[in-house]
C-alpha cells in the first residue's frame, strides 16, 4: 500500500530500529490517539519529521493541504500496525516506574 505525497510515492517501512522508535515516541505523546497526534504534529510543525521516520524514504519539498489525506492515511496505517508495541511500551514503562517507587520506599526504611 503506497502513499502519494507531494507527487512522490512512499511506503511505510517494514521495520523500525529501537533508535527510530525512541525518536517516534519523543515526537508523539504516547497517550495520544492517532487523530490527536496528527493535529499535535501539525500544530508543532513536526509532521515531516514523523513521516521521515515512518516512511521508506525522506519526504522532499513542502507539504500542502492537498497532501493531508495521504499523510493522515500513512500515519493511521502506521498506528494501526504498531499500536500493540506502543501499548507494550506504556505497560513496561509503568511497571518499571512502580518497581522504582517500591525500591525507593524500601530504601527509606
Amino acid at each position: 500500500m503506497g502513499y502519494k505525497i507531494n507527487n512522490q510515492e512512499y511506503q511505510l517501512k517494514e521495520k523500525y530500529t529501537l533508535k527510530e522508535w525512541g525518536e517516534i515516541l519523543k515526537l508523539l505523546s504516547v497517550n495520544a490517539q492517532p487523530q490527536d497526534a496528527i493535529i499535535q504534529l501539525l500544530v508543532e510543525d513536526k509532521i515531516k519529521q514523523l513521516l521521515n521516520l515512518i516512511l521508506d524514504k525522506q519526504v522532499d519539498g513542502e507539504l500542502y493541504e492537498e497532501d493531508i489525506e495521504e499523510i493522515s492515511r500513512a500515519i493511521q496505517d502506521f498506528f494501526s500496525r504498531k499500536t500493540s508495541l506502543i501499548k507494550n511500551t506504556q505497560i513496561s514503562s509503568s511497571n518499571s516506574t512502580e518497581k522504582s517507587n517500591k525500591q525507593s520506599k524500601n530504601l527509606k526504611v
